[in-house]
């Protein structure tokens, strides 16, 4: 039985900037090079046969000179083959990296049309192909390239997987363009979210997503995967390697009565849940609960104080004021009119069926209620 030991990479986007939190952008920027560099570690120690980088490895075509050499100092410590597939941010441009002479002999980069590289020691052809601008609107894959049936059959290519009827601007691929291709994996990029080793006819295929986060778009472990693979049998496992996670957490305060008790509660949580890692990563909390007038807590403080401890944190509060609103609304004051007012809309929603209007409308008049009790800002909502 023919096996190899696999490494699949995609959308690394060295160099990017991390435009959702301005103040980590430049330490971000050179964690991204870390993680890449503990990915080439990585394949050495476990002995891997190939490494697959299935697009965007860097953010665009044009990259930062020493970006760039450290990538192919990094790819040269590698015992195993490398194949790039360039992608829609980082595709083959006279002034890419990807242009260059001076990558390492174990390095190959497919530049435009889908090639062969037949690999006689391991048995084993990999075909790949790279985008030569931004958008590829035609299919990549060609069904008059050979594919020999004793040999192991890779491909490593960018691209947007799609239902046979869709069409995509990211090369988009479809499940009978992967059952007809003859390969028996095919190692894709293009798509940040990690799926499931899927198969399409006798056709393995997957994204992993990206190793590392960049934003609250892209949440939770993120990494590579890495096995071994033959034609009788696929074994890739998904390896977390992000230094640090993008995660969004709901907790439930109603209870807490003051800020400092507000600060170990989130704390507590985080980590419990987290352990001892807690500290590191990027927060975007989402406050609940019902809190009674009695309850004044300044979030901005307790984010301030959270702030000392952790990473990265925003508290977004959405407490609601326990309020007896009908009763409020017969006060004779600028605050019962308000209520009032609310109210009456409210209702009509209620007749007409608006679940938009009864939202937006209790949503005011929870902000309403802060507002009066001074504990809104102008820049809070």
């Amino acid at each position: 039985m023919n096996e190899i030991r696999l490494m699949h990479v995609a959308d690394v986007h060295l160099g990017s900037e991390v435009a959702t939190v301005p103040e980590k952008q430049e330490a971000r920027k050179k964690e991204l090079l870390r993680t890449f560099r503990r990915i080439t570690q990585l394949c050495k120690e476990e002995k891997m046969d190939l490494l697959l980088i299935a697009g965007d490895l860097f953010e665009g075509a044009n990259v930062d000179p020493q970006i760039a050499a450290s990538v192919k100092t990094y790819l040269a410590e590698v015992p195993a083959r490398v194949f790039i597939s360039p992608g829609n941010h980082d595709y083959v441009a006279m002034d890419s990296p990807y242009a260059e002479e001076d990558w390492p002999d174990n390095v190959t980069i497919f530049r435009g049309k889908m090639e062969r590289v037949v690999l006689p020691d391991l048995k084993t052809a990999v075909y790949g192909a790279g985008f030569e601008s931004t958008y590829v609107r035609r299919s990549l894959f060609d069904p008059k390239l050979p594919v020999e049936r004793e040999y192991l059959n890779l491909c490593v290519v960018h691209g947007d997987l799609v239902s046979e009827n869709q069409e995509s601007d990211y090369h988009g691929i479809t499940p009978s363009v992967l059952s007809g291709s003859g390969m028996d994996y095919v190692a894709l990029g293009h798509i940040h979210l990690r799926s499931s080793i899927e198969k399409a006819g006798s056709t393995w295929y997957a994204y992993p997503g990206c190793p590392e986060g960049r934003g609250f778009d892209e949440l939770g472990e993120k990494g590579v995967y890495m096995g071994t693979i033959s034609r009788e049998k696929m074994d890739l496992q998904f390896r977390p390697l992000s230094q640090r996670m993008y995660l969004v957490e709901e907790m439930d305060l109603s209870e807490v009565q003051n800020e400092i008790e507000a600060e170990k509660k989130i704390l507590a949580l985080l980590k419990e849940r987290y352990r001892e890692s807690f500290e590191k990563h990027f927060y975007r909390i989402r406050v609940k609960g019902t809190m009674n007038r009695d309850q004044k807590i300044p979030w901005k403080n307790v984010e301030l104080a959270l702030k000392e401890e952790l990473y990265f944190v925003k508290l977004v509060d959405e407490t609601r004021m326990a309020v007896d609103y009908e009763e409020m609304a017969r006060e004779k004051s600028l605050r019962g009119y308000f209520v009032q007012e609310l109210l009456l809309q409210r209702k009509e929603a209620e007749k007409s069926g608006d679940e938009k209007a009864l939202t937006r409308i209790d949503k005011a008049l929870d902000y309403g209620m802060k507002a009066f009790e001074g504990q809104v800002g102008l820049g809070d909502y």
